[in-house]
């Protein structure tokens, strides 16, 4: 499903629909020349164009939602079995794997597309986030399922956990940009304000990652422990 809101002048959709003068294009010069990992049907799996650490990949769907809560009812389905095969090789290459994503809603407004519904994959801990967060104020609702989400479309939000373990924070009040990077910078000691993604763009560890997740299709993967 095609919704009717686009992203004005945001180099990030034309990259998802495939367009060749991208800002990806010209701060890489064709190395690598695709930051795509996975290109299914509705979704698509790549690399962070500036990844706060090596593992830091977004999946993408392909139509224009404004979050993942949005998607849910239609393609939650196949989102939890390209997540569960995903999750396998991450865990594999990273060690674990946690899931956040900031929620948009119709009233936000931003030429930078946050509005396209994007889930960071971070190898960080998901219990050190949640704690991070809540010290900022923030209060959570627990979630056992991804599909849960359903009920959160249309509300901003701010989402961070992993599979059988996720918590949800009202995204309303004003916070500022970027939060959610801003909170895995803490994390990994980045210092304020070198998490921002116009700042810095770390193409070293876009290429580790690259080449640490080159093979992941090529066979199956053995059994990993859970996050």
């Amino acid at each position: 499903m095609q919704h009717g809101i686009q992203c004005a002048e945001s180099d990030f959709c034309d990259e998802i629909i495939g367009a060749q003068d991208t800002t990806f294009s010209s701060v890489y010069r064709g190395d690598p020349p695709s930051r795509v990992l996975l290109d299914t049907e509705r979704f698509r799996l790549i690399v962070d164009m500036s990844p706060l650490c090596a593992g830091h990949l977004l999946l993408i769907p392909v139509d224009h939602y404004l979050s993942f809560a949005e998607l849910m009812s239609e393609h939650g389905a196949e989102l939890a079995t390209i997540l569960a095969e995903v999750s396998d090789r991450y865990r594999h290459t990273f060690g674990r794997l946690t899931i956040l994503e900031h929620g948009s809603s119709s009233a936000m407004r931003s030429g930078a597309c946050i509005s396209h519904a994007h889930l960071h994959l971070l190898p960080v801990d998901a219990h050190d986030v949640i704690s991070l967060i809540r010290t900022d104020g923030l209060a959570s609702t627990a979630l056992t399922d991804l599909r849960e989400l359903t009920a959160f479309g249309g509300e901003p939000y701010f989402l961070c956990g992993h599979e059988g373990e996720y918590h949800i924070f009202d995204g309303s009040r004003p916070i500022r940009s970027q939060y959610l990077r801003s909170v895995v910078g803490r994390l990994l000691g980045i210092p304020d304000p070198l998490w921002d993604y116009a700042l810095v763009v770390r193409q070293e560890l876009l290429r580790e990652t690259m080449t640490r997740t080159h093979d992941w299709w090529a066979g199956p993967t053995d059994d990993e422990p859970s996050n």
